[in-house]
């Protein structure tokens, strides 16, 4: 396999394109799957909903999954495409992608407990039926809020990387501040939801396009055109 250090910064660029665009698909996949089942305010009817789609809950997770890999790879690439900017930055941008990703990975494990206890066990006996859905629904509701801490810190990379390609000379800048309005949005949805959430669900139909375009702006250029190695060499050198 061709080391990491021996690829072209282009040929980087379009697997960090690639990989992300992926997390996109994976994303939105999990959580096509996973909104239909879960029924606002009613264990029951959610529990009932889960065990009768229980292998689409579980391809959700697996979509889950493969998002947060796919995204340890961007992490790394954007970070070596983005050192000759400011290793620096870039470096504290990849902690921040890091950290989102293992948190997600930690709180993707209350959807395994949804099952868990939602399954035939026969430790599972001492609960009464109802404890054991409205515990499942718990599960779930703690998926939501660990959700949005992982988007906080998702939102703090996207904001770093978005300064990082304004002050680049390979990438157009449009794109980073395009992705630094959509990082911005996640931190004021993760902090308006964890302080005021009535207020953070009715900032959600305006955050998701403003994230989305960002993501997907950068996504598309990183996957067709690259970056300009000519520039980037220039800005690697001038930094060294």
């Amino acid at each position: 396999m061709m080391e990491l250090k021996a690829m072209s910064p282009r040929l980087k660029a379009r697997i960090a394109g690639g990989l992300w665009l992926m997390v996109i698909v994976a994303g939105m996949t999990a959580f096509v799957i996973r909104s239909p089942l879960i029924v606002r305010g009613d264990a029951a009817a959610t529990a009932s909903n889960i065990l009768a789609s229980e292998s689409l809950f579980r391809f959700g997770f697996a979509a889950d999954l493969i998002a947060g890999v796919c995204y340890l790879g961007v992490t790394v690439l954007l970070y070596r495409l983005l050192k000759p900017v400011s290793r620096t930055l870039s470096l504290v941008a990849a902690f921040f992608g890091l950290a989102g990703v293992a948190i997600g990975s930690a709180i993707s494990l209350t959807n395994l407990a949804t099952l868990v206890l939602l399954g035939d066990g026969q430790y599972l006996s001492a609960f009464t039926t109802s404890q054991l859905q409205a515990m499942a629904l718990m599960s779930l509701r703690l998926y939501v809020q660990g959700f949005n801490i992982t988007m906080a810190f998702f939102g703090f990379q996207c904001l770093l990387i978005g300064c990082l390609i304004v002050r680049s000379t390979f990438l157009p800048r449009i794109l980073g501040v395009l992705l630094a309005i959509g990082g911005s949005s996640y931190i004021i949805s993760s902090f308006a939801t964890f302080l005021a959430p009535a207020f953070g669900a009715r900032l959600a139909p305006f955050i998701v396009p403003a994230a989305l375009l960002g993501e997907g702006s950068l996504t598309f250029w990183l996957l067709v055109m690259g970056v300009n190695v000519q520039r980037w060499k220039e800005q690697r050198n001038a930094g060294s």
